[in-house]
């Protein structure tokens, strides 16, 4: 059985260990007909959620076998009927083809040599990968592994902790490094970016616009931030605890907006502004960085910049609205991190094992 149903409302049952149908509902024991066997009525996937006119379809959750099973954006869709990309759909071309596409239409594609597409919908609209928590996260680090960050992270694998916490997370270097096996029996492995030297920005810090230039582009490459309603560029000392980001960002699903995270100089034109500890992003701030992240390398002044002012920049430049939540990150650079704090979403930095892990743990001891 595929385990997923085209018709909203249906649910895909067990007969018998070798068929399973789409229904409505499934009593076990019952028979169609005298001949056929009872059906078990075990379920195979989620069931396809109702949608009505000018009405939202409800969103939470969904089961690992959407990843497993379901195509990404582009992908063939015409066996599993189902899309990990947030909003896709799978939606036919002819009978020898479906993809899942956000939009669709029936007049010649001057992107697919002027084919005609069908459009017809097999299946729901995605939801995304939201496999732990709703609105999904897809979080990443770029690390140094001969440094104190390798054996950092290391100890977060072990626990399931900061970015391994998120619905999809991927770890950035420029030379191999594997950093073990979460509790979702995931291996972490480095995906390599290219050796670029950091000089010194005009403000004093890491002028490294350049190195996250090129993370960026492995990440735009790499096409998972389509799956995720946002995406997190975090830093491996900070302290992310990605239940309560949810819980900022919910307010804020399907805008096209960046966080700014720190004000502490209000009186500054430079400020609200995105400190790069924690940077946040809509998924369709990404889709505009991915479309236009070339304008920003050609047409502003970046060689001196760090990477969090770079990324302000550009996303201003490519008119990405701007979200102030002050309450995302609690960073000692800008105003203080305060682990016990209930409210906010991460601390930083936190640069020693020790001294993470008592963080971690005194952020997430459950509230009386």
């Amino acid at each position: 059985a595929k385990g997923c149903c085209a018709e909203p409302g249906h649910q895909c049952y067990t007969q018998s260990p070798y068929y399973a149908k789409c229904r409505p509902s499934c009593t076990p024991g019952e028979q169609e007909n005298a001949w056929e066997p009872k059906w078990e009525c075990k379920t195979i996937g989620m069931r396809t959620p109702w949608r009505f006119e000018g009405a939202g379809t409800e969103k939470g959750m969904v089961k690992n076998w959407v990843v497993e099973r379901c195509a990404s954006a582009g992908e063939n869709c015409l066996e599993s009927r189902c899309c990990h990309a947030v909003n896709h759909q799978c939606v036919m071309k002819n009978e020898f083809w479906a993809a899942c596409r956000e939009s669709c239409s029936t007049e010649p594609d001057p992107n697919d040599g002027n084919a005609t597409w069908s459009c017809k919908p097999l299946g729901p609209r995605s939801w995304g990968l939201a496999i732990k928590g709703f609105p999904s996260l897809y979080c990443f680090s770029l690390f140094m592994p001969q440094g104190y960050e390798g054996p950092l992270l290391q100890s977060q694998v072990k626990v399931n902790g900061g970015i391994f916490a998120c619905d999809g997370y991927d770890v950035f270097a420029s030379t191999p490094s594997t950093l073990g096996t979460t509790k979702d029996g995931i291996e972490v492995s480095a995906i390599l970016i290219p050796k670029i030297a950091v000089g010194v920005s005009q403000d004093g810090t890491a002028g490294n616009a350049k190195l996250f230039m090129a993370v960026w582009d492995k990440v735009i490459a790499g096409n998972r931030f389509r799956d995720y309603d946002f995406t997190l560029k975090v830093d491996p000392d900070a302290v992310l605890i990605p239940w309560r980001i949810r819980d900022h960002m919910r307010p804020h699903i399907g805008e096209n907006a960046y966080v700014v995270n720190c004000n502490k100089f209000p009186n500054s034109p430079n400020f609200p502004m995105m400190f790069g500890a924690v940077e946040i992003f809509s998924r369709l701030a990404m889709v505009a960085y991915a479309e236009g992240s070339w304008k920003c390398g050609t047409q502003l002044p970046w060689k001196s910049w760090g990477e969090d002012y770079y990324m302000t920049h550009c996303l201003d430049f490519l008119h990405v609205g701007r979200i102030a939540d002050f309450g995302v990150l609690g960073d000692n650079v800008c105003t203080g991190a305060n682990c016990a704090d209930q409210y906010t979403g991460s601390f930083h930095p936190f640069k020693s094992i020790d001294s993470w892990m008592k963080c971690w743990g005194q952020a997430t001891i459950p509230s009386r």
